[in-house]
């Protein structure tokens, strides 16, 4: 804490503390039994506090029960209530280190003291309008106290927002200005503020209409809607804790993946240039095509683990008007020449109503080849009948594109279908896991969605959607 501070709040603890031994309740011994309820209704509405912008400082709805006892009780007791029930507030609700506490225990009492000097001024307390512990409160009257609950409320809120903002300013090098403007003068903080302070007049009439149990009818709801709020938040933030330790283990799972496969590599790499440095110094080369072409594939493989990695983050897609059908029949013809779709029949069922669609075609390209390898790559040379079905339709409703691509391959199994599009996951032998991944995320990219089933006893069926006004769509 620096110099100035400490002067600061001990400046503020004795005005208040000077405040309040010349303003004592000259009624106290009469009422001091309303005097222990609301301070005690003043530490309830304290439970239903929030950080600012900046997380240095708090807000609750204290002030609006300490307001309140201003306007019932004086501005003498007023004072006294609104400064316990702070300092208790803030040191056994809001823990908070003593000098905090007494600062902000002495801020309160000066705020309320100046908005009650403010309101008494204006004629708040009027015989025709209010008097001392609520005895009074006529309609012509309640008119009449429009001028000074605004004036009260105004004057409050300038008073405690200066003082906490010269603290927080001086806490940790910031502007004044700049610390009043970022963590309090800014809409949704003063729609807060607004409706915190407006529900000060609604509890004087609580009050003076039920007595106390107009107090717990106003101020319970309040509670338990805060409450709820306040769990709700705290059950946002632990899942989004959760999401992000998800993040980190995953992206430290798939680094320790990159690095093995890598290893692998490099290993090969290292062991073929070792072997050709020995077999030049005894001058034999007769092995050298063979290292060089083993040095060569292992590179290659480098290469497409490089590559994956770069397509799966690519996220700009060159969106152009695309016949879905017209692409579908191209890359057909394309893949049929492949040796691995020899024997492959093809079932292609293309809606002619299906509309042009603006779509990255080299991208939503390679998600159809992947897709028809990985098929054919499924089926493989089996016995059964090898063929690949392809289905478009347009959804009118969500007016969305559908292709349905299926195999009568094995399928694939249970306990792999939930990781299917997880990056690096592959059954195959020689895979990297790229393929599905990237397709999968080629058409979040494009806006739609893509999903694959395989009932027991058939194939796999892969269903890409995609919004036939492009990306950023909504269904």
């Amino acid at each position: 804490m620096s110099r100035r501070l400490r002067w600061f709040v001990a400046a503020t603890v004795l005005s208040a503390a000077t405040v309040m031994a010349l303003n004592a309740p000259d009624h106290f011994m009469a009422d001091w039994g309303h005097f222990v309820a609301w301070v005690v209704i003043c530490l309830v509405s304290d439970t239903m506090w929030s950080f600012n912008l900046s997380g240095q400082g708090t807000w609750s709805l204290s002030a609006t029960a300490g307001l309140s006892a201003v306007v019932l009780w004086g501005t003498e007791a007023g004072v006294w209530i609104s400064a316990v029930s702070t300092l208790l507030g803030e040191m056994f609700v809001l823990r908070k280190p003593w000098v905090r506490a007494s600062f902000n225990a002495g801020q309160i009492a000066l705020s309320a003291f100046m908005a009650g000097v403010v309101f008494d001024a204006l004629g708040g307390r009027d015989p025709l309008g209010l008097q001392v512990g609520g005895a009074v409160l006529e309609r012509g009257g309640a008119t009449s106290l429009v001028l000074p609950f605004v004036a009260l409320t105004l004057t409050y809120w300038a008073v405690n927002r200066a003082m906490v903002s010269v603290a927080v300013a001086w806490s940790n090098d910031r502007g004044w200005w700049s610390v009043m403007r970022e963590d309090w003068l800014y809409h949704a903080r003063l729609e807060v503020d607004a409706a915190s302070f407006l529900l000060a007049p609604l509890m004087v009439i609580s009050y003076i209409s039920v007595g106390y149990p107009g107090v717990l009818l106003f101020y319970a709801p309040l509670f338990m809607l805060f409450q709820s709020d306040k769990r709700f938040i705290e059950l946002k933030r632990a899942e989004e804790q959760n999401l992000r330790s998800a993040r980190f283990a995953a992206k430290g799972e798939l680094a320790a993946g990159i690095g093995h496969e890598l290893n692998n590599q490099l290993v090969a790499i290292t062991a073929r240039a070792q072997m050709l440095l020995r077999d030049a110094e005894k001058q034999d080369f007769g092995n050298a095509p063979r290292h060089a072409q083993i040095i060569l594939e292992q590179g290659k493989r480098m290469g497409v683990l490089a590559k994956g990695l770069m397509d799966y983050k690519r996220k700009v897609v060159d969106l152009e008007p695309t016949d879905l059908n017209q692409l579908l029949t191209s890359t057909i013809e394309f893949v049929k020449s492949d040796k691995r779709f020899r024997g492959v029949e093809w079932d292609v069922r293309l809606d002619p109503q299906l509309p042009e669609m603006p779509a990255d075609v080299a991208q939503l390209q390679g998600v159809f080849i992947n897709l028809f390898v990985n098929a054919a790559d499924a089926m493989g040379s089996q016995e059964a009948r090898r063929a690949i079905a392809v289905r478009t339709e347009v959804d009118e409703r969500t007016r969305h594109a559908r292709v349905v691509v299926s195999d009568t391959g094995p399928g694939i199994k249970a306990e792999h279908l939930p990781r299917i599009f997880e990056l690096m996951f592959t059954t195959k032998p020689d895979g990297h896991g790229f393929g599905l991944s990237t397709s999968f995320r080629t058409v979040e990219n494009h806006g739609g969605r893509m999903n694959v089933e395989s009932p027991a006893g058939s194939g796999a069926v892969f269903t890409v959607e995609l919004p036939v006004v492009g990306p950023g769509a909504r269904r």
